[in-house]
């Protein structure tokens, strides 16, 4: 087998494996948020604000400025360093007001009026969802690469040393962040006019 074939095919397997972890992510996105969804499109009732939407809005907008915060020390307080916190915190602000429009029409449409499941869903469920998507193959490549290298023989690797070990605790970590998201998805709906209609439709199956 010459170079070029060999090239070929390493190429098709890296992009079949990219393939099948974009499928794995937005399948477990889906399964995360799935209860919400199937409420959503059940009711498709119309998207409302309410007061604690705003609410929710200022504490992403926090939890955003104190990352920007953090990307700026005080010894990179030069002009450079300021204009690229601008231009951060330009980006993080509007990755907020568009998480957070996306959101609110998700809760309406859902029929999710009560204040704190509303702001957990805002606040906590769509974000950690995100976060999710992006940690779980950040964690994968992660690991893949530390495995590699003890293949290797890279055992001596301070890099490996360090972080194998956090890595592999990462992973059940991962793991119940994402369950913890589904049930946050089912118990938000408590109360909800999707809820109640479930119970009548039990109620009356019954009868």
């Amino acid at each position: 087998m010459n170079g070029n074939a060999l090239a070929t095919i390493s190429a098709l397997g890296v992009l079949l494996l990219l393939g099948i972890i974009i499928v794995a992510i937005v399948w477990l996105a889906w399964w995360m948020l799935e209860p919400i969804n199937r409420a959503a499109g059940s009711l498709k009732a119309p998207t409302r604000f309410m007061l604690i939407d705003f609410v929710a809005l200022m504490i992403l907008l926090q939890i955003g400025l104190a990352i920007c915060g953090q990307a700026l020390s005080a010894s990179d307080a030069g002009d450079a360093a300021a204009r690229m916190y601008w231009v951060l915190l330009g980006v993080v602000a509007l990755l907020a007001l568009v998480l957070w429009s996306a959101s609110v029409s998700v809760v309406s449409r859902a029929g999710i009026l009560r204040p704190l499941r509303r702001i957990a869903v805002i606040v906590v469920l769509v974000p950690g969802t995100l976060t999710a998507m992006v940690g779980v193959p950040a964690l994968l490549f992660l690991l893949i690469g530390a495995i590699a290298g003890l293949l290797r023989g890279e055992l001596a690797n301070i890099w490996i040393q360090r972080q194998l070990p956090w890595l592999l605790l990462c992973v059940p970590g991962l793991i119940a962040v994402v369950f913890a998201l589904r049930r946050l998805s089912f118990w938000s709906l408590s109360g909800s006019a999707y809820a109640t209609s479930l119970k009548n439709a039990d109620v009356v199956q019954s009868h």
